[in-house]
């Protein structure tokens, strides 16, 4: 018989992280609830400065606008931010269904929840998967946007599951 097991690696910063390039890479943003908009270079940095000013809380950024695969989600409230990746959210097994979040090392062991209010309205997220570095978080979110790719200045908790063997 057969059972998933969940596989968690982190990915240190890099001390001389990856430099900001120039162009668009992503497609889509989405702002719940509202539907999938086209990025654009005109409305580029529109976008990053409400995410900067904090009158977003969250985002979905997307070359797939059914949101189905790489898509990168930021969800925030009360100094603190929650950044994730999905390489595949089909519920596939296996490294290339993997998942990366910011995490804060402090929390790890712990189910604290946040205050953070989800922009689907009824997800949680644990403190353990959030970070209270602004400043991080929204580079990595430019430069998912500019190239399509994490940034490498921002440490990483990735996460998978696989089917092991039982016997």
């Amino acid at each position: 018989m057969n059972k998933i097991k969940e596989y968690i690696e982190f990915i240190p910063k890099n001390e001389t992280p990856a430099a900001m390039p120039e162009g668009i890479a992503v497609k889509y943003y989405v702002c719940w609830p509202d539907e999938p908009e086209e990025i654009t270079p005109d409305n580029c940095q529109k976008i990053l400065k409400n995410l900067r000013d904090g009158r977003w809380g969250n985002i979905y950024l997307t070359n797939n606008p059914d949101l189905e695969e790489d898509i990168m989600e930021l969800e925030s409230g009360d100094g603190l931010f929650a950044l994730q990746y999905l390489r595949d959210n089909s519920g596939m097994v296996g490294e290339q269904a993997a998942w990366f979040s910011t995490y804060d090392p402090e929390y790890l062991d712990s189910d604290e929840e946040t205050d953070i209010e989800c922009s689907d309205g009824q997800s949680v997220i644990c403190r353990k998967y959030t970070t209270a570095d602004k400043d991080a978080v929204m580079t990595a979110i430019e430069y998912f946007l500019r190239t399509g790719k994490l940034w490498d200045g921002i440490p990483w908790m990735k996460g998978w599951r696989e089917w092991e063997d039982e016997s």
